[in-house]
C-alpha cells in the first residue's frame, strides 16, 4: 500500500506536467492544432517524467514504475477521452482538460508502483481495464448527452418547423460561447435531394425573442452581410415579414414561443416558406442532438 501512495505522488507530479503541457498546446481549429488527448511525444514526456520523479523520490524499481505508469496513464486518458465534452459545447477553458491527464496519471503511477503480480497490482490493471472499455462504449451516448445539454445551456427556445415534403437532416452543433450570439441552426431537405447541393434546402435559423420583432429580424437578418443587395422588408399576415434576395432566396421571419425565426432557402417559395411557419413547435434537446453529425 506505501508503494502505491508513492506511486499516486509521483503520478500527481507527472500528471502536473502532462497538464501543463496539454494547457499550453494549440486547440484544434477545423485545420491546425491539437486534436483528441495526446500532444505529440506526451507519452514519452509521462515516461521520462516519471523516471525522473521515481528517483528523486527514491521510489523502488523506479524504471518499472516509469513505463507501467506511463502505460498505464495513457491507455486511461486515451478511454475517458471518449466522454469528456468538447469544451465549446459547456463554454468552458480548454486547459479544464488537463485534469483528465492529471487524475489518469495519479491512478495509473498509483497501479504501476504496486508489486508485480501482488493482488492490488491485478486489481488495478482490471479497474482500468474496465474504465477503458466500459469509457468506449459510452462514447456515442455520452457523445449526444453533452449536445443535449450544449443546447438547453443555450437558452435559445428550442423549437422547429414540419417543412412540407422536407425532412431536418442536420442540426449546426451548438456553441456555448458568451462572445457570439446563440443560435440554433438546422436544415431541411426533400429525401430525393439530400445529397445536393445547399440551393434546394430549408434553412432555420432560431435566436431568442429579445433579440428583436419580426420586422427588426427582417431589416437586419442573421448573417448580414450575406443579404447585401436584397430587396426590402414586406409584411405578411400573423406578424410575419417577408424578405427577397438574389438568386431567388427568400426569407420569411416570425416570433414563435419566446423565439425569433428565419426561415430561407433558395428552392422553396414563399409561399411554402410561410406556411412552414406555421407548423413551428417545441422540439427537444434530444431531437436536435440526434441531427448534428459527428466530427470527433
Amino acid at each position: 500500500m506505501r508503494d502505491m501512495g508513492r506511486g499516486a505522488l509521483v503520478g500527481l507530479v507527472v500528471g502536473a506536467v502532462l497538464a501543463g503541457t496539454w494547457a499550453g498546446s494549440p486547440g484544434w481549429d477545423g485545420h491546425s492544432g491539437v486534436r483528441g488527448p495526446f500532444v505529440p511525444g506526451m507519452p514519452v514526456v509521462a515516461f521520462l517524467a516519471g523516471w525522473a520523479v521515481a528517483a528523486v523520490a527514491r521510489v523502488p524499481r523506479g524504471l518499472l514504475v516509469a513505463v507501467a505508469g506511463s502505460v498505464a496513464t495513457s491507455a486511461l486518458v486515451a478511454g475517458l477521452w471518449h466522454v469528456v465534452p468538447e469544451e465549446q459545447l459547456y463554454g468552458f477553458d480548454r486547459s479544464l482538460l488537463g485534469l483528465v491527464h492529471l487524475t489518469s496519471a495519479v491512478a495509473g503511477f498509483a497501479v504501476g508502483s504496486a508489486r508485480l503480480a501482488a493482488p492490488r497490482w491485478w486489481c488495478g490493471v482490471c479497474a482500468i481495464a474496465v474504465i477503458g472499455v466500459t469509457a468506449v462504449r459510452l462514447e456515442e451516448p455520452a457523445w449526444y448527452w453533452h449536445r443535449a445539454r450544449s443546447f438547453e445551456l443555450l437558452e435559445v427556445p428550442l423549437v422547429a418547423p414540419d417543412v412540407a415534403g422536407h425532412r431536418l437532416i442536420e442540426v449546426q452543433g451548438p456553441v456555448v460561447d458568451d462572445r457570439q450570439e446563440p443560435v440554433i441552426s438546422m436544415e431541411y431537405r426533400r429525401p430525393e435531394l439530400e445529397t445536393a447541393g445547399s440551393l434546394p434546402a430549408v434553412q432555420v435559423t432560431v435566436r431568442r425573442g429579445s433579440v428583436g420583432t419580426p420586422a427588426q429580424a427582417c431589416a437586419r437578418p442573421y448573417d448580414e452581410d450575406s443579404w447585401l443587395g436584397g430587396g426590402p422588408c414586406v409584411a405578411a399576415p400573423g406578424d410575419r415579414w417577408v424578405r427577397r434576395g438574389r438568386e431567388g432566396r427568400v426569407a420569411v421571419f416570425t416570433h414563435v414561443g419566446g423565439a425569433l425565426i428565419q426561415l430561407e432557402s433558395h428552392g422553396v417559395g414563399e409561399e411554402a416558406l410561410l406556411e412552414a411557419a406555421t407548423t413551428i413547435r417545441p422540439v427537444t434537446a434530444e431531437t436536435l442532438a440526434r441531427h448534428v453529425r459527428p466530427v470527433r
